[in-house]
């Protein structure tokens, strides 16, 4: 080619570039695959991008199983890719995730629990316009300021696990309030052939079935955690608080537990109750699964409520807990395609999938988890239904203060800790938080 010609040919290359570029090239399917236009966000279609997802979870077969799940999105868009961090207990999880927030470095879509959500507030981008949202039946439930920010994927019982044969060899009935539950705990403590209860208290948060929900249960009333930030003296005697913790403090005090529930881990404790050498054991129904990874069947499994009132005469109020919330970075570059992908998440065909997989109850309109278990539960036991709220604001803000961990207090609790010592400490300490907060 002649130096003439090369010029002009350039030339008109480039302006074919330029207009190829605004247009956008043709697809097979016909479809435009142009850059984004000014000021749009990655994630538009066209856009090859991938999407970052922190979650956590006790039982590493459904990390497996989610972790698989979400690499079937790229057949629905082919231009995004589901990379997911998973982490084994919520703890180590909130504990990356505040060092992340501080750097400014968090995930496009991540897992909260619902008393995480005001901690990450200023970082959530609004649920609200997702047709997700409009089918997840307790999503609106935990709206912040009137804005959903966060949405659950499952809801289940709080439940004590046991042993039937174990319960007929000692001639056991089950117990349906707390002095027939204490009751059955020393008696197996008496036959000396089983440990009545496995705690796994070296690992902080296995206690919460107690310290974390009886006085919320105690209370009656399911804004209960708010109300305490209007309170000074609310752990003094007389109060859900101490009413629910000199309970507690009984049953640590009974050494029900084995010779050393601080030395044993959660996963050395399900560990002896899944080989019988332990009678009970109380966690959400989420531990089925983990249960049934183990031991293969529930052939010898059954479970009652953790029966915190005192008489028959009362309601037998039961804990449904509300978890594994998930939520969308509002700084991410990609909130299109985290939205979509978050539409697909929730929607009925996944959704089912999930709650099978999990074990646990459903969140989305139309959809009925299969779970015998839990089916047999609630027939077995007349119930009352008891939401977990997470605390306001105001609450959150407390607590951060205090540096306030129920499950913390059941450590020391089983430690030794006198109930009255931990009840003044608390109380002062609420109200110089509550005084500096004013």
């Amino acid at each position: 080619m002649s130096k003439r010609w090369a010029s002009p040919i350039l030339a008109l290359m480039l302006i074919m570039s330029v207009i190829l570029s605004g247009c956008g090239a043709a697809t097979k399917d016909g479809s435009s695959t142009s850059a984004p236009a000014a000021g749009e966000k990655q994630g538009a279609k066209g856009d090859k991008v991938t999407i970052k997802m922190a979650m956590w979870d006790v039982n590493a077969s459904f990390i497996d199983f989610l972790t698989a799940k979400v690499k079937e999105y790229s057949k629905v868009d082919p231009n995004v890719n589901v990379e997911v961090e998973a982490f084994k207990n919520d703890g180590d999880y909130l504990k990356a995730m505040k060092v992340r927030l501080s750097a400014n470095e968090m995930p496009d879509f991540f897992e909260l629990k619902p008393n995480f959500i005001n901690d990450f507030k200023s970082e959530l981008l609004p649920l609200d316009d997702l047709s997700a949202t409009a089918k997840n039946k307790y999503a609106k439930k935990y709206a912040v300021d009137g804005k959903v920010l966060a949405m659950p994927t499952v809801q289940f019982p709080e439940m004590v696990y046991y042993h039937p044969s174990q319960f007929k060899e000692l001639g056991l009935a089950v117990p349906t309030t707390w002095p027939q539950f204490m009751d059955v705990l020393n008696k197996i403590k008496e036959n000396k052939k089983y440990i009545p209860y496995a705690m796994g208290g070296k690992d902080s948060w296995p206690d919460y079935p107690f310290n974390e929900f009886m006085h919320h249960i105690t209370s009656g009333d399911e804004n209960y955690l708010s109300s305490l930030a209007e309170q000074d003296h609310p752990f003094s005697e007389g109060t859900p608080f101490y009413k629910a913790y000199s309970k507690i403090e009984a049953l640590y005090n009974a050494k029900v537990m084995g010779p050393d529930p601080l030395g044993v881990s959660w996963d050395q404790a399900t560990g002896l109750f899944e080989s019988k050498q332990a009678a009970i054991v109380a966690a959400g129904l989420w531990y089925l699964d983990t249960y049934l990874s183990k031991v293969g069947n529930t052939d010898d499994l059954a479970a009652f409520p953790i029966p915190v009132r005192d008489s028959e005469d009362q309601p037998l109020t039961v804990m449904t807990f509300t978890d594994h919330f998930y939520a969308i970075n509002k700084n991410s570059k990609h909130t299109d395609a985290v939205k979509k992908f978050m539409d697909w998440f929730y929607s009925p065909e996944v959704h089912q999938q999930y709650v099978d997989k999990v074990k646990l109850g459903a969140v989305i309109d139309g959809v009925t988890a299969n779970v015998p278990f839990l089916n047999d539960y609630y027939k077995n036991n007349k119930i009352t239904p008891f939401l977990y709220v997470p605390g306001n604001q105001k609450y959150t803000d407390l607590i951060n203060a205090t540096q306030l961990d129920w499950k913390i207090i059941g450590q020391d609790m089983m430690s030794g800790k006198k109930l009255s010592d931990i009840s003044k400490q608390l109380d002062a300490k609420w109200v110089k938080a509550r005084a500096e907060k004013k």
